[in-house]
């Protein structure tokens, strides 16, 4: 995803096509455009242009001969990052490549010049959030005059860092899709000041709840977009693909999984809490693939691994 060059007024743009690089201010207002979208009263190119303007602190209302509207128009349609497109089961895309797939996703299908854009503008495609990136859009958080810093995240120089305990994080991801109600707990665990505990983000809630509801909507989606990252864009995909029935190393029973390592000699329950979240996905990922190896070394075949383990053959292949 390049970024859009234009020249404005004799200057020279360079407009990020990106999360990774929003400004704060720029971020909750597209907050409330992504809110304005999920009611129905925005389309996503109101929204691209919105953002546009939010970006660049130009005033829309300014934008009123054909030209020039035209001209914000082309310039949004170029930023492909925010969504990304769904269409229904179709055959259209089996044939296509990769790449040509990639396109399909990323831009409207009227905007694409290739023979097939014509017959997948019959299909009812949506658009969808592009909820997948490593950032911390918003480093943190001011109540009643009081600086809450949050967790911070870094993948530069091709080395992923991350401050969030695994608890915190295990209980973070938790709450994502919850009911409503719950993202003022799920901000204090996510600005929790100091060493990490349970109680102390429950009780620091009640202040959170303090926020505007599109902050904490703001700060709800950042994290479910590092949380994708995390798991479409590292090596811990792996833990990922665990069939239904065998989803406890990652999912639905991530904090039994995160005290198991206590039998391993890793430390007491209230250590095993403060394990850096990527060190504990990283002994959770080892684990896995130490499994894997262990049992074809006993001369179990690819079938009767993926049963025992959960994960697919394919996947099982890979790591053999």
């Amino acid at each position: 995803m390049k970024n859009i060059e234009l020249v404005y007024k004799g200057r020279m743009y360079s407009i990020p096509n990106n999360w990774e690089t929003m400004p704060s201010e720029v971020y909750l207002r597209l907050v409330e455009n992504i809110t304005e979208m999920a009611n129905g009263n925005l389309s996503p190119g109101e929204l691209r242009i919105r953002y546009l303007c939010d970006l660049m602190h130009w005033d829309i209302h300014k934008f009123r001969d054909e030209e020039a509207i035209a001209n914000l128009v082309c310039i949004s349609e170029q930023l492909t990052f925010l969504f990304t497109i769904s269409y229904p089961d179709n055959d259209i895309l089996d044939k296509l490549s990769p790449q040509e797939r990639y396109l399909c996703r990323m831009i409207d299908p009227f905007q694409l010049h290739t023979p097939y854009a014509e017959e997948l503008q019959k299909l009812d495609y949506k658009y969808t959030l592009n909820l997948c990136f490593c950032a911390q859009l918003l480093p943190y958080i001011i109540i009643d005059e009081h600086k809450y810093d949050g967790y911070r995240v870094d993948s530069r120089y091709r080395v992923l860092t991350c401050s969030l305990s695994a608890l915190q994080y295990i209980e973070a991801r938790d709450l994502i899709g919850a009911d409503p109600e719950t993202l003022p707990l799920l901000a204090a665990i996510l600005y929790y000041p100091g060493k990490y505990t349970s109680e102390g983000a429950h009780k620091l809630a009640e202040t959170f709840s303090k926020l505007p509801k599109e902050t904490l909507q703001a700060i709800s989606l950042n994290f479910q977009g590092f949380n994708n990252y995390l798991f479409n864009r590292t090596p811990f995909s792996l833990l990922t693909q665990f069939k239904q029935q065998h989803d406890r190393l990652i999912t639905t029973d991530a904090s039994d999984a995160l005290y198991d390592l206590s039998k391993d000699g890793l430390g007491d329950a209230e250590i095993i809490e403060q394990i850096n979240v990527l060190t504990y996905l990283r002994i959770i990922r080892k684990k896995t693939i130490d499994a894997v190896r262990n049992m074809h070394g006993m001369g179990m075949d690819y079938a009767k691994i993926s049963s025992e383990i959960g994960l697919p053959i394919s996947t099982i292949e890979q790591i053999i």
